[in-house]
């Protein structure tokens, strides 16, 4: 084989993600902004001058924005303290607490509003604030602790001795407060951009609206409007949510790649707390006990008849609920695993050449693969629904591709592919370039390069990004609400269900759902037998 022939197939894979891209990310997006101009009579900005014309617009941004603000209190609270009493303090039991730092994420955020609306009234702002804080808490939680593993402790060592402990903490938190505040804008923009749990709460009779409520509220009613403005009006009144998104997308991914990938020299110091060491217990236990402990313990009452009146729980009645999520329930969560599987594979296929120029300096793909995060799962629904529901692609693909789980498949990518391009991005950015250059010497093809040099230092973290996204995509339930064939997933089947007092069988498989979503990341700790290693 030639070399311009290896050439060609070593660049066919980032052809192929820039097209996929292409098809399922700016086609949706753009469509979406070319209908807000272009009416059955040319162009038009109707649908613009409206907008913001209804005051509950501006009431629902503000709600959002307010939520948002008040979730990411929650966040820092809950995900900040849990990072810092377990890495850079000692707490008791911090090297088993510390990796479950991460352990919240693999529990959707409906679950912890069905876990806590067992117990207690949640149709309030502040209850509804609390839900999602902790639901997003994970992403400070991880950042904290990935910031504070990065730190040379020398440096805190010196800041210590030269000016004392209250400056030497004010230095570390300066040092961290990249990362730290990353993870902050993440967990804002995903709580800002949620539709699920507010609209959740809703039905427990919450009165006040969130603007993804609104749009999509708008987009389900869209047949009602008789004018262009008013069949418009869901996507142009997503327009001011998209544009803070991307603002604070673009800030987060600024402070991020400020940071430096230092790693770690000399490990930071864990400083005793003294008379506060068992104390300081509570901050783990109150973070793992919200985001874990509470939705565990209700599905477990659930499976048990806790939701009915007739008997009493019992383990006879949990045999009862079984057989009837196996009659159920089990088709919707075994098309959500081989789902999840089929994303998280393809996903690492796509983010690996992605990241590839990513992280050498190719800006503008970074920022594409992120496009994506910025959108609302809702917004990017509806546009996949409104290009591959009629039109030349979706012509192209085939008059069943729409409803079948290959558009599902597809949706979910194009959703979690950023999560894993910029974590392999930034493992690109840690390899040196002189080991590359030093290749290039070398009598070797160019596929041979990628195959051999190229991939394999990104293969543990194209295996992290791979559970990442597998975890993400069984948790997935506003994309799920949009695309036809992912209405039959676990998630999107078991939110149904408990409106409809299913409680029982939704409780079996919602535990179900959990474990799966637990047992991908600890399998190579249970193969190989070594300790869980908290996630980077």
């Amino acid at each position: 084989m030639s070399n311009h022939a290896q050439r060609t197939i070593a660049r066919a894979p980032f052809a192929l993600a820039i097209a996929f891209l292409c098809c399922f990310v700016a086609a949706p997006i753009l469509l979406l902004l070319w209908q807000t101009v272009m009416s059955p009579d040319g162009f038009t900005l109707d649908a613009w001058r409206e907008l913001f014309a209804d005051e509950k617009d501006w009431e629902r941004v503000r709600s959002s924005l307010e939520l948002g603000a008040a979730s990411l209190l929650v966040s820092i609270g809950l995900g900040f303290s849990h990072a810092w009493f377990t890495v850079s303090r000692d707490a008791p039991f911090a090297n088993a607490l510390a990796p479950l730092g991460v352990a919240p994420l693999v529990v959707p955020p409906i679950f912890i509003a069905m876990g806590f609306a067992d117990l207690m009234p949640v149709s309030g702002f502040w209850p509804c604030a609390i839900l999602l804080g902790t639901a997003h808490a994970p992403f400070v939680c991880v950042m904290t602790a990935r910031g504070l593993r990065s730190i040379d402790g020398r440096g805190y060592e010196a800041a210590l001795m030269l000016r004392g402990r209250a400056r030497a903490e004010l230095w570390l938190l300066r040092a961290i407060a990249p990362e730290l505040i990353a993870g902050c804008m993440l967990a804002f923009l995903f709580t800002v951009a949620d539709h699920g749990v507010p609209e959740f709460l809703t039905v427990k009779g919450k009165t006040w609206h969130t603007y993804a409520e609104g749009v999509f509220s708008r987009w389900t009613r869209r047949a009602v409007g008789t004018t262009f403005a008013d069949r418009q009006s869901p996507i142009v009144a997503a327009a001011p949510l998209v544009l803070s998104l991307l603002a604070t997308l673009w800030l987060a991914l600024k402070l991020r790649a400020r940071a430096d990938e230092r790693g770690v020299r000399t490990e930071l110091p864990v400083r005793a707390l003294g008379m506060w060491r068992w104390p300081s217990l509570l901050a783990p236990l109150l973070y793992l006990g919200a985001g874990i402990g509470v939705p565990v313990v209700v599905l477990v009452r659930w499976a048990m008849g806790s939701a009915q009146k007739a008997e009493p729980m019992s383990l006879a009645f949990a045999q009862k609920s079984f057989q009837k999520a196996v009659d159920q329930g089990l088709p919707d969560l075994m098309h959500s695993v081989w789902l999840s599987l089929g994303v998280a594979l393809c996903v690492a296929l796509l983010a690996l050449p992605l990241a590839r120029k990513a992280g050498r300096g190719s800006r503008w793909v970074e920022i594409a693969c992120a496009v994506p995060i910025a959108s609302p799962a809702i917004l990017l629904g509806i546009g996949l629904v409104l290009v591959y529901n009629s039109g030349p692609l979706a012509q192209l693909f085939g008059n069943g591709f729409y409803d079948g789980w290959g558009f599902a498949l597809s949706g979910y990518v194009a959703r979690m592919l950023p999560f894993a391009a910029l974590t392999l991005a930034a493992q690109v950015r840690r390899v040196p370039l002189a080991g590359e250059d030093a290749a290039r010497m070398l009598p070797r093809s160019p596929l041979a390069r990628a195959l051999r040099i190229h991939l394999p230092p990104l293969l543990p973290a194209a295996w992290s990004a791979a559970v990442l996204t597998f975890v993400l995509s069984l948790r997935e339930l506003d994309l799920a609400v949009v695309l036809p064939a992912a209405n039959a997933t676990a998630v999107r089947r078991l939110a149904n269900a408990v409106h409809f007092q299913h409680e029982d069988w939704s409780g079996v498989i919602a535990l179900l759902l959990l474990s799966i979503a637990v047992l991908l990341p600890l399998l190579p700790s249970l193969i190989a037998g070594r300790k869980l290693a908290s996630l980077s």
